[in-house]
């Protein structure tokens, strides 16, 4: 799921405009141009974008719920970095995507995909002299909450370096740690060149995380150990999609999990006692070759299906500040799901306010804006073609289609 396409933000702006006025107008779609493929395989970007939008207009600093201001962190939004301001302050900052299209629409942006427990910071004290919020002035001078780390600067993973990085002849996938959130190259945390992970992981926790947190390596090693014992393959496999389909909430509550602390089941299997176990202990856990700190890549549902539930390991898990792997909404999975049910929603909207709008010119401004439509579309596809392969779509002709 946390695979980085520098796309996203151009994706979602392009599927606002383009794809409701290509239905009104019912225009063919040539199979040699490229735009239905890259909206398409965009839909995952587009609703990691929305998953934290409320409203178009609208800083994600506060929430309006009848007549009160409820401003708090989110659990999760996709969160963006200012370049152009940074270079005035010296201050790393996040914002939220509406303050990225609205009050830094002509700056140099950085996606950071999604961030959890941040609050926007467009127009408080870390952009001073820069770029004022214009969605919402009545802001605390800091967040005090919110936590900064390279990526707000633009620079991700071991080798500290922008994506896209302007100086690499082939631009390899990143993927994003679910603890700490930084982005790594996997030839760079220990993996060899060439390496691609099984198509049913959900996440994965890098080798500074797994060190930082010896905890997740008893887990994983406990977890491969049961997986090693069952006897066919497709029995492992019809488990797991079992325990998939069963809801997690649902199997909790049906079970004495709950009330069952797993963690000394998985410290016997680890043969480790101890409750912070040695590094020479842990590299004798080996799993499938590989030795602690590797990176982790945990399976479908691992934070329901793995960890432990029970009170005293959550309390663990909060005193080592991973609470959060204990809520369902953390998840990216949820968080994409809220997003995609927004795009949909977006979607009927502005078809919807297109068509009232087109219903109301004369036939022959309607034919010449269909005309003009028909243009910029092919103008836009012969764009999106030629720069198809640097890895990057301009966000200037996203903004035109706006305005």
């Amino acid at each position: 799921l946390n695979v980085r396409n520098p796309n996203a933000m151009a994706f979602v702006l392009l599927d606002k405009s383009i794809g409701a006025l290509r239905g009104i107008f019912g225009m063919s779609d040539d199979p040699v141009l490229t735009i239905d493929e890259y909206i398409s395989s965009s839909s995952d970007e587009n609703a990691i974008i929305l998953g934290g939008v409320d409203g178009e207009e609208t800083c994600s600093f506060t929430r309006v719920c009848c007549l009160f201001n409820f401003r708090g962190y989110l659990k999760r939004q996709a969160v963006y970095c200012c370049k152009t301001c940074l270079d005035i302050t010296g201050k790393v900052a996040g914002i939220c995507f509406q303050c990225s299209l609205i009050c830094h629409n002509e700056h140099e942006i950085t996606e950071l995909y999604t961030k959890r427990n941040f609050r926007c910071d467009c127009g408080n004290s870390r952009f001073k002299d820069a770029a004022p919020c214009q969605l919402w002035e009545e802001k605390d001078d800091l967040n005090v909450n919110n936590r900064y780390d390279q990526t707000f600067g633009g620079l991700f993973c071991t080798c500290s370096r922008p994506y896209p990085d302007p100086d690499a002849e082939d631009e390899p996938e990143m993927f994003q740690c679910g603890i700490c959130e930084d982005w790594f190259h996997l030839n760079h945390i220990g993996l060899p060149e060439g390496f691609k992970p099984d198509e049913s992981y959900e996440e994965l926790t890098c080798p500074a995380c797994v060190e930082r947190l010896p905890l997740l390596w008893l887990y994983h090693f406990e977890n491969s150990q049961k997986r090693s014992e069952l006897p066919d393959a497709s029995i492992d496999a019809s488990i797991s999609q079992a325990a998939v389909e069963e809801r997690p909430s649902k199997r909790l509550r049906l079970s004495s999990e709950e009330n069952t602390c797993l963690l000394s089941n998985v410290r016997q299997a680890c043969s480790c006692s101890a409750e912070n176990p040695t590094r020479d202990h842990l590299s004798k856990l080996a799993v499938n070759g590989a030795h602690f700190p590797s990176p982790i890549f945990w399976p479908s549902n691992w934070r329901t299906l793995i960890l432990c539930h029970c009170d005293q390991c959550k309390e663990l898990y909060k005193s080592l500040n991973i609470g959060f792997l204990m809520d369902p909404e953390d998840t990216i999975a949820h968080y994409m799901e809220v997003g995609r049910v927004r795009v949909n929603q977006m979607d009927s909207e502005y078809n919807s306010a297109i068509s009232t709008a087109l219903s109301e010119l004369p036939h022959p401004a309607a034919v010449t804006v269909a005309r003009g439509i028909s243009k910029l579309k092919s103008a836009i596809e012969d764009f999106l073609t030629q720069h198809r392969e640097k890895g990057h779509v301009s966000l200037f002709f996203c903004l035109f289609l706006l305005l």
